[in-house]
């Protein structure tokens, strides 16, 4: 007759009546096997670097601006001297502004009687600056005080307020951000008229 074996629990209870106890070895007491839990395995131990702070800037500031990026500056080019078309050397810093639509400065005769009134003063064409506000765009005292560096204007046939010069009187001397003014009639009509010739001679002479 064979023994008997078997290894079914649920045999086993039937063949025998006494209490059935499992032992385990010594190694298994000694050294217990650890128990992995579910989420233990899922946890990652891999731990990352920060980003460099000079990379960590370049991702947040990708489209730089004054207020993200403070070396974004804006520069603004000075502008340019204004330029100026005008006849003589400007020797003595004399600049004389006439009105002639017709011409670059002046017509013949109209220059020629200047040239005279300039000579009765010791004064020669080149010792002045004649420019034309007809040849010329957008005139102002600042402009023409920068661009001449003058001491004196003297003005034909043009009304001073249009260069933003104040204070100006007819034929008579003033003193505009400390350059000296005197304002008359045109060339033409000094010329043609002996009293206004007389009137404006006798503030120019001291002038």
């Amino acid at each position: 007759m064979n023994p008997l074996q078997t290894d079914n629990l649920m045999a086993l209870s039937f063949l025998i009546d006494e209490e059935i106890y499992v032992v385990k070895n010594q190694e298994e007491i000694n050294h217990p096997k650890k128990e992995i839990s579910a989420p233990e395995k899922e946890v990652s131990a891999v731990v990352l670097d920060p980003l460099p702070k000079a990379k960590e800037e370049i991702l947040t500031n990708e489209i730089p601006n004054k207020e993200a990026n403070p070396a974004v500056v804006e520069i603004t080019l000075p502008n340019a001297k204004k330029d100026f078309k005008y006849l003589g050397e400007n020797n003595k810093y004399i600049l004389i502004i006439v009105k002639e639509p017709a011409v670059d400065f002046l017509k013949r005769d109209d220059l020629t009687f200047l040239l005279k009134i300039l000579g009765a003063k010791k004064l020669e064409l080149n010792d002045v600056a004649i420019i034309n506000t007809e040849k010329n765009d957008a005139l102002n005292f600042d402009d023409l005080k920068d661009f001449f560096a003058c001491n004196k204007i003297i003005t034909f046939g043009i009304d001073p307020k249009s260069l933003q010069i104040t204070g100006a009187v007819a034929n008579k001397k003033s003193v505009f951000k400390n350059i000296s003014i005197l304002g008359t009639w045109d060339l033409t009509r000094l010329q043609q008229d002996v009293n206004k010739k007389t009137i404006f001679w006798n503030e120019f002479k001291t002038f």
